[in-house]
């Protein structure tokens, strides 16, 4: 459900830029993979324009069951500021239950999506805390997004290796290449990828020429 809504805001155009913590096995537009809230805050950030960031399994990284943990604490914190960064957050969880309390607060959600009933999954209900509206659909279609219905969708406060400031957007696309991000993830052509390296390659071998006797 989570993924065809990104579907039919990127088809609308309502949306450019998507990332989520889902492992994406094919996509008809760019997904970036994030994991971590060091790479969602430098993401939000350096993306221009609208964003969304599917948090599948939210529940996992601020569980009921450790109230105010640290990264609870910082992702409830985090997402008021990054909301500045035009960044839209979709969150996911089997139930609310299992969840921090604080992440159902008006405050900070704006709606929420509900399926009454799993053994039909194509009925789902809506509320918005916005407007006074609640609403129903029927006959949800699925996701042409292919994805690892077994993946954990893990989320940390720390990625494996603290990602540099970039300025350049070159150098920050250099770094995400380099460091297991695909062209694709990124939005780049193949010829663009040949580019960038090429680029790098000729600085590197001309400030090396020069540090020659």
């Amino acid at each position: 459900m989570s993924l065809l809504i990104n579907q039919i805001l990127q088809e609308y155009d309502v949306i450019k830029h998507f990332s989520t913590n889902i492992k994406i096995y094919e996509s008809p537009f760019p997904i970036k993979e994030i994991t971590n809230l060091e790479d969602l805050r430098f993401w939000a950030k350096e993306e221009k324009g609208h964003k969304l960031f599917t948090f599948d399994e939210i529940a996992k990284a601020m569980p009921r069951r450790k109230p105010m943990a640290s990264l609870t604490v910082e992702l409830l914190n985090e997402f008021q500021v990054l909301r500045k960064y035009k960044l839209s957050i979709l969150a996911t969880t089997i139930t609310e239950r299992q969840a921090d309390n604080a992440i159902l607060d008006p405050a900070i959600i704006d709606g929420y999506f509900i399926k009454p009933n799993w053994a039909n999954p194509k009925v789902v209900d809506y509320a918005d805390y916005l407007e006074p509206l609640m609403d129903g659909f029927k006959d949800i279609p699925t996701t042409s997004i292919k994805y690892d219905t077994w993946d954990s969708a893990p989320f940390t406060k720390h990625g494996k290796q603290k990602r540099p400031q970039f300025s350049d957007k070159e150098e920050s696309d250099l770094w995400d290449l380099t460091h297991g991000v695909s062209a694709k993830e990124l939005g780049l052509h193949s010829q663009q990828v040949a580019r960038l390296w090429r680029k790098k390659i000729k600085e590197v071998l001309e400030r090396e020429h020069h540090k020659s006797p």
